[in-house]
């Protein structure tokens, strides 16, 4: 090979090379081109991920805030519920109870971790809820509000009154899932109701025989009036002196029960309100009774006052009439003997700041039968043979006039009389409306 022919061979060769060396220049120019635009995404995708944690954390606080606010809420409306004095039972489509607050335990009597879970009828025999365990299928179905009241046995000495209120639940989609029983205690209510009920017969009652004794002692006292002048014409007339004593005694006689029922009706003496110590009151008549009860050695008599001072505004010989009644009537209901235990307490009461003084008088007689417990403070009612049927009436009257309530037990065996009267009435001339 001449000169000539290096010459060229070299000039392709480094012609090569150049071009060689151009494309590794564009490629690396395209390459740092890239990179840069990769280094550009890279940064952009990295504020993206930052941007997007971010927001995450954020979504994260929020979802967090809002569970603690939904179980804030869950907690609060769990304590309204726990706090409501109404019972609160929900069960589902089966039967099965899925709710049960602490009311719904104090006035049926079983504990919530008893009954969650189980099938209502399970739990609530036919002896504790006997209309609702009946019924249960039908208020299951039930599409609408029904009320109704039933009694409900706790155990098989306590029965209370219960007002019932059956709904269905739905969910957000109107769907039905379940039921809402609601059970409110108004034995309470019931009591003040038979009260209430009470004092209307008795206004009734008394009207009338505030009548009927005005008409009888019209002619009693003409009676009266003419065997007096037969009496001054007659003293010669021993034999007919005495009948016309035994006629006057016998007007006496009925002019004393008619005096008796107007005290009550209609008191013709207005009560004389002072301070009276109800331990003073009681013991006065135990004296006056004395005689009836020691009559038989086998009644025993138990006090058990309270230290306090009970000191109530009111007459003291009403109040005397009414502690005698009672006594009366137990020693009567115990005819064999037994013990006439008299109790005393004082009691707080919100609306009334100085409390009540609480007087218990409990025999072991024979009892009342429980039939007759609604009308034993009706006029002329009575089971003695002998009897006019006022004792009650007129204890009735007589607390009724010092704001004061008796309530009476049926006991095994024998009674319990619980009279309450409010302590330190302000009003000295409270008049009964």
């Amino acid at each position: 090979m001449n000169m000539r022919q290096i010459d060229t061979k070299n000039k392709y060769q480094k012609d090569d090379d150049i071009d060689k060396i151009i494309l590794l220049n564009q490629a690396i120019e395209s390459f740092n081109c890239a990179a840069d635009k990769f280094g550009g995404y890279y940064q952009n995708l990295e504020k993206r991920v930052s941007e997007l944690d971010f927001e995450l954390k954020k979504k994260n606080r929020e979802l967090q805030d809002n569970l603690e606010e939904k179980e804030e809420i869950k907690k609060y409306l769990n304590n309204i519920l726990e706090s409501l004095t109404t019972g609160v039972i929900v069960f589902d489509l089966n039967g099965k109870i899925k709710t049960f607050n602490k009311a719904a335990e104090q006035i049926t009597g079983f504990k919530y971790e008893s009954v969650v879970g189980e099938i209502f009828d399970n739990v609530f025999n036919k002896y504790n809820f006997p209309e609702i365990t009946d019924n249960i299928n039908f208020l299951i179905k039930l599409n609408e509000k029904t009320e109704f009241e039933i009694g409900i046995n706790r155990s098989k000495e306590s029965l209370i009154h219960a007002g019932i209120s059956v709904a269905p639940v739905y969910n957000i989609n109107k769907k039905k899932i379940g039921t809402v029983m609601t059970i409110q205690d108004i034995t309470g209510l019931k009591k003040l109701e038979d009260q209430l009920n009470r004092t209307d017969r008795l206004s009734a009652m008394g009207e009338m025989a505030v009548k009927i004794a005005h008409e009888i002692r019209n002619p009693l006292g003409s009676i009266e009036l003419f065997t007096g002048i037969l009496k001054k014409d007659l003293d010669e007339h021993d034999e007919i002196k005495t009948i016309l004593s035994h006629i006057s005694k016998g007007i006496n006689s009925i002019d004393n029960i008619i005096s008796n029922l107007l005290l009550f009706v209609k008191p013709d003496q207005q009560p004389y309100y002072k301070k009276v110590n109800i331990h003073e009151s009681l013991e006065e008549s135990l004296l006056f009774s004395h005689h009836l009860v020691n009559t038989d050695k086998s009644i025993k008599v138990i006090k058990k006052y309270t230290s306090e001072s009970l000191i109530i505004n009111g007459d003291i010989e009403l109040l005397k009439q009414v502690w005698l009644n009672i006594i009366l009537n137990s020693v009567q209901a115990m005819p064999d003997g037994g013990k006439l235990l008299i109790l005393s307490k004082k009691t707080n009461d919100l609306k009334n700041k100085a409390g009540f003084a609480e007087v218990r008088i409990r025999d072991t007689g024979i009892g009342i039968n429980k039939s007759n417990l609604s009308r034993i403070f009706d006029p002329f009612f009575t089971t003695k043979r002998r009897g006019t049927g006022l004792g009650l009436t007129i204890v009735h009257n007589i607390l009724k006039v010092h704001r004061g309530t008796m309530d009476i037990t049926c006991l095994n065996p024998g009674v319990e009389c619980l009279i309450r009267i409010p302590l330190q009435i302000n009003d000295l001339n409270y008049k009964p409306e």
